[in-house]
This record gives C-alpha cells, sequence and structure tokens, in this order.
C-alpha cells in the first residue's frame, strides 16, 4: 500500500520547519524514554531546559517520525496533480538533505537515521529506509519502535519479519511489548487495547493511540480494509499531535482512499 507522498512530504517539512535545533527534541526524546528518573547529568540538563520534571510521565516521546505534525487526507486535485506530486518528491529530497546534514553532525545521532529513513520510506526508497532504520537499531538496540517500523517497511516489501531477533534487546515486560506480541501473532487487538489501560490519563491515550495504528496495520496486512480504516480514523482522531502514529494514520487513510 503506497502512502500519499504529497501529504507525507508536507508533514516533514512542516516538522522541520518548527523543530528546534538539531538534537534538542531527540535528546528531550530520549530523557523521557530511556532516563526514566532523569538522573543522569544529560538529561537533568535537558529537563532543566524545557522545564519538564518527569520524563516517563510525559509520554510523548513521537517515535522520532513525524513531530507535532497534522496530515490533510482531503486533497484530491493535490494529490492528482502531477506538478505537485514532483513537489512532493522534492520535499522529501529537502528532508533527506536536511537529515544528512545532521548525520554529518554526529554521525551516533539514531533519531537522525529515523528521519531519513521515514523521509526515503515515503519517497519510495526502501532500502535505503530500512539501511537507515538497521542504523538507527545499531545505534540503540533497545529502542522498540525502531523495530516496529523495520517490521513495517518489511511486511510492505513482503519480507520476513525481524522482531523475533530483535526481541532480545528490548524490555517486553514494557509498552510497547503488547504491540510487538500483536505483530508476532501472539496476542489479538482486543488484549493490546486492554493492556493500554493506564491511570495516567496522558500515558493512556498514547497508548491507545498506538494501539489503534498499530492494529491498523495488521488488518491491512490481513486485507481487512473496512477495519484498518475505522482503526486507522480512530488513530488520526485520537492520537495528540507529537505522535507519529497520527499522521501515519492519516497518510494510511489516504491511501486507503485510493489515492497515489
Amino acid at each position: 500500500m503506497c502512502l500519499s507522498a504529497t501529504a507525507v512530504a508536507t508533514a516533514l517539512l512542516t516538522a522541520v520547519a518548527s523543530a528546534a535545533p538539531i538534537g534538542n527534541f531527540d535528546n528531550l526524546d530520549k530523557c523521557r524514554t530511556s532516563d526514566a528518573d532523569g538522573k543522569s547529568a544529560g538529561c537533568a540538563n535537558v529537563l532543566r531546559a524545557t522545564g519538564e520534571t518527569t520524563p516517563n510521565r510525559v509520554f510523548a516521546d513521537s517515535r522520532h517520525g513525524i513531530e507535532m505534525v497534522r496530515l490533510d487526507p482531503k486533497d484530491p486535485d493535490a494529490r492528482r496533480n502531477d506538478a505537485t506530486k514532483g513537489q512532493a518528491r522534492s520535499d522529501l529530497n529537502q528532508i533527506i538533505v536536511y537529515y544528512n546534514t545532521a548525520i554529518s553532525h554526529d554521525p551516533k545521532d539514531d533519531d537522525a537515521y529515523f528521519h531519513r529513513g521515514i523521509a526515503s520510506f515515503y519517497a519510495g526508497d526502501r532500502s535505503q529506509a530500512l539501511a537507515d532504520l538497521g542504523q538507527a537499531s545499531k545505534l540503540d538496540p533497545a529502542y522498540p519502535y525502531y523495530a516496529l517500523w523495520t517490521d513495517i517497511i518489511d511486511q510492505r516489501r513482503n519480507a520476513a519479519s525481524r522482531l523475533p531477533q530483535a526481541i532480545p534487546r528490548i524490555d517486553m515486560t514494557r509498552w510497547p511489548a503488547p504491540v510487538i506480541r500483536l505483530f508476532l501473532g501472539q496476542t489479538t487487538p482486543a488484549l493490546v487495547l486492554a493492556a493500554a489501560e493506564d491511570a495516567d490519563a496522558p500515558i493512556k491515550r498514547g497508548q491507545v493511540c498506538e494501539a489503534n495504528f498499530y492494529s491498523g496495520e495488521l488488518a491491512l496486512r490481513h486485507g481487512a480494509k473496512d477495519e484498518a480504516t475505522r482503526l486507522f480514523r480512530l488513530a488520526a482522531a485520537g492520537c495528540t499531535r507529537d505522535f507519529v502514529e497520527g499522521s501515519a494514520a492519516s497518510a494510511e487513510l489516504n491511501a486507503l482512499d485510493g489515492n497515489p
């Protein structure tokens, strides 16, 4: 299923234009997800700079993808216009160049590899996308979303899943372990949604957002387009702006509507 390049390029460009200097959001993201107590010096500095105090309770680590972005799935004229499609490809190339620069400044920036990989994926270069995701995973093998998105791209190219090999490096006692088990066929969407419950409302909203999106991806794999559409609509409506799954759900809805 091909995603709308126009919509995704617009989203990614918005992300680049609105982002803080390279590293700020990425460091906060790492602080939120990798240093739950905010005890390391680097994490403490980031928290002071952003005014946050409890990184593990701010479930806004947008999976590094399309940060603070809305996708508009209701632009049929733009999607059908060759000039606009050409501009979208040009925009994606600009995004790739942007993250080329980020990587040249910091070759160990796994977030930049992921960003570039997503842009390459939407630009139609799955090989480059997988190479970048592989490098991101090599730099941070414990971050589960690299494995999840690698699996999504692998499924699009009818390749075997590599999730089983990633599990030993991932903490399977924490979210998004239920999503990983879903992709492995070890649980059901209903159980994943149940596992998304949390007493903290923002965390619950984020996990429900992801449960709907990844369940939609699974439905799409199985050819259940109506169910995929329902779940992607829930994700697009329920995910906050800083979750890549919401933007990706809108792009999936574009594709399911039959748009190139």
